[in-house]
């Protein structure tokens, strides 16, 4: 083993800076580790990892001269620097956090090369008179915590050539979203946001229009459009535009230039449905990346005119430092669409003065970030452009705020505690979490948590064959009803808190079956549900309580407290009658007094007439009927 191999092979577990005239070099079955806080400089030889061999590069390794990975390169902490002129670098499809190209450094990829997203997201350095040649191998990676960047290079742009492939992650929302690529590209639109039609999981989204797949189109129904360019103002429009674009197997990408799209989810979403579940997916965009210093003169030449700009590059712009740097554009604020405000998104503006937005929930910062555009005012009438420069860039201020995850429309929480331990404040003794949104679905995902049964008491909601501690559903419909579960009540008296966060857009009521009261849920602030549980079963019911949304007229709240009524009950014989309010029943399913699904009634001769298996033991059940207008539960006792 050579002195440089040795070395390495060690695990250096001090910070130090070692130089070698020799390149490494990683035979099969060997592991080299260079440990965070020391670098390592070959300054000439060809640096090679063998098939079979890996290096982990957890702090810094400097190669002047090629390198070859056949085998395995780790490097998702650490940094690569090349420094070599003409040197060529085969990464074998290798994902490093940083890459650093030296001043005098000319580099040519010849194999697949990532720059890791994520929290712990990567850059790409290029020094003031480096090259890097892409050959088409770079990719910027993205996820839901963050994106690989590119740090400030030659205002004169070019130090990165042909073309390099940009991700964009997207979170699960069907709504509109306004981007901007970083990156130029040759092939159309549907080559690269539509890959080409092809429908893998978690990549690429729909565009609709006119003509469908004429135009390079997915077809629908209707052929809406979804993607629209902004017609900066002009002329005596002074709000400007958005012209749908005509087609996507023509058009083509070009950094900078934002396009408002309908995100859907991925392109394995059912178009033939009229509100599929969204899904996560990642934009992939390949071409001449964005870089040097890109000015903008095609704005509005109106007094208060509005004018779209997109970030060009893969890296966050300091927005105060475009603006302040503009001619004749107000450098008081810009404006920029949030999807997450409000249902479907917002506009939001930025206070530059006081770097603050007037949306107080708005992740957005002075930083406009990857892939984000935003809207700005000419100050007066003339001529009015601004610059994105390589000099206003940071690489430090990545905020995937503004494309993470988007909160649910509105959230409702319920606690149950024991009365007197409630009004001092002790522990409560369960809670239920209803995620409420558009983007929802009320079967069992895997955004729902399935509750683990306690010892004691227990709150939570029935779905599909499961009990849940969390649920995400869609918006209720009007009248729609929940029924909660709480069992294993030790106690005689308990508190329910239910407090939503979020507007849900109507009404909700806790019913209360045992005692035939409603409670109208406060929209802001807590409500608070005393109730007591004697020796009758039905007072310790599974689902005594349910959840009621009225969006207005208030008719099924008004009728619930005698919507399903069962006879005779107590039960002694096998036959009972059902009579649900204004429903036709099309199944009843029961349960016990535990939740455990003992089957469906058979319907018997009579309309309304059920019977029971002569089986059954005596006990406390719960029938839940499902009908036309809803599913509704009400107990019995069987005592035959």
């Amino acid at each position: 083993m050579n002195a440089l191999r040795l070395l390495l092979t060690t695990s250096i577990a001090v910070f130090c800076q070692t130089m070698f005239a020799q390149a490494l070099y990683v035979s099969s079955g060997e592991t080299v580790f260079i440990s965070s806080g020391t670098t390592v400089t070959s300054t000439s030889g060809v640096t090679t990892i063998v098939s079979g061999g890996t290096l982990n590069v957890a702090g810094e390794y400097q190669s002047a001269g090629n390198f070859i990975n056949s085998g395995t390169l780790t490097a998702t902490s650490g940094t690569l620097t090349f420094t070599g002129s003409g040197q060529t670098v085969s990464a074998n499809n290798a994902t490093v956090k940083n890459v650093n190209i030296g001043s005098s450094a000319a580099v040519t990829l010849s194999s697949a090369l990532n720059i890791q997203g994520g929290t712990n997201y990567g850059t790409l350095t290029v020094a003031n008179g480096g090259t890097l040649n892409s050959a088409g191998y770079l990719t910027l990676k993205s996820d839901a915590n963050g994106n690989a960047v590119v740090a400030a290079g030659s205002s004169s742009g070019s130090y990165i050539s042909n073309a390099v492939i940009v991700e964009r992650y997207i979170p699960a929302r069907r709504a509109f979203r306004i981007l901007s690529p970083s990156v130029t590209t040759s092939t159309s639109i549907y080559a690269n946001w539509q890959e080409g039609g092809s429908s893998s999981p978690s990549l690429g989204t729909h565009i609709t229009g006119n003509s469908g797949s004429s135009n390079g189109f997915d077809n629908t129904a209707t052929n809406n459009a979804s993607l629209f360019s902004f017609n900066n103002a002009s002329g005596s429009n002074t709000d400007g535009s958005w012209s749908a674009v005509t087609n996507t197997n023509t058009n083509t990408l070009t950094a900078g230039s934002p396009l408002r799209v309908l995100i859907r989810g991925d392109r394995t979403i059912d178009l033939s449905t009229a509100a599929p579940t969204p899904t996560i997916t990642t934009l992939r965009a390949t071409g001449t990346l964005g870089q040097g210093n890109v000015t903008v003169s095609s704005l509005s030449q109106i007094s208060n005119g509005f004018s779209l700009v997109g970030n060009p590059f893969p890296t966050p712009v300091n927005m105060k430092s475009v603006l302040d740097n503009a001619t004749n554009v107000s450098n008081a604020y810009f404006y920029v669409w949030d999807p997450q405000v409000n249902t479907r998104g917002g506009y939001v503006t930025f206070d530059l003065s006081t770097s603050t937005s007037n949306v107080g929930t708005s992740n957005q910062t002075v930083f406009l970030q990857p892939g984000q555009s935003a809207f700005v005012k000419t100050s007066s009438n003339g001529s009015a452009s601004l610059t994105f420069a390589e000099s206003y860039k940071s690489t430090a201020s990545i905020n995937q705020g503004v494309f993470l995850t988007i909160p649910p429309q509105s959230v409702l929480k319920i606690e149950l505690s024991q009365r007197d331990s409630f009004k001092v404040g002790a522990n409560m003794c369960d809670a239920l979490i209803l995620k409420f949104d558009p983007s929802m679905s009320n079967t069992l995902e895997v955004q729902d948590a399935i509750k683990p049964i306690n010892q004691d008491e227990n709150l939570s909601v029935f779905v599909g064959e499961k009990f849940c501690s969390i649920e995400s559903r869609n918006i209720p419909q009007n009248e729609e009803i929940i029924d909660l579960r709480i069992s294993q009540l030790r106690h005689l008296n308990y508190t329910l808190k239910a407090e939503f966060t979020g507007d849900l857009g109507m009404d909700a009521y806790l019913l209360d079956r045992f005692t035939g009261k409603t409670h109208l849920l406060n929209k802001v602030g807590e409500t608070i549900v005393e109730f007591d549980v004697d020796a009758t079963t039905e007072s310790k019911a599974n689902q005594r309580f349910a959840l009621i949304f009225d969006a207005g007229n208030n008719s099924r709240v008004k009728s619930i407290q005698q919507s399903f009524k069962a006879y005779p009950n107590p039960l002694s014989a096998s036959k009972i009658t059902l009579d649900v309010f204004a429903a036709q029943i099309q199944s009843v399913e029961i349960y016990d007094i535990s939740g455990r699904y003992m089957g469906n009634l058979k319907p018997a001769l009579s309309e309304n007439e059920f019977e029971l298996h002569e089986q059954l033991p005596n006990g406390a059940y719960l029938l839940r009927a499902n009908t036309n207008e809803g599913q509704f539960s009400t107990t019995i006792s069987v005592a035959r």
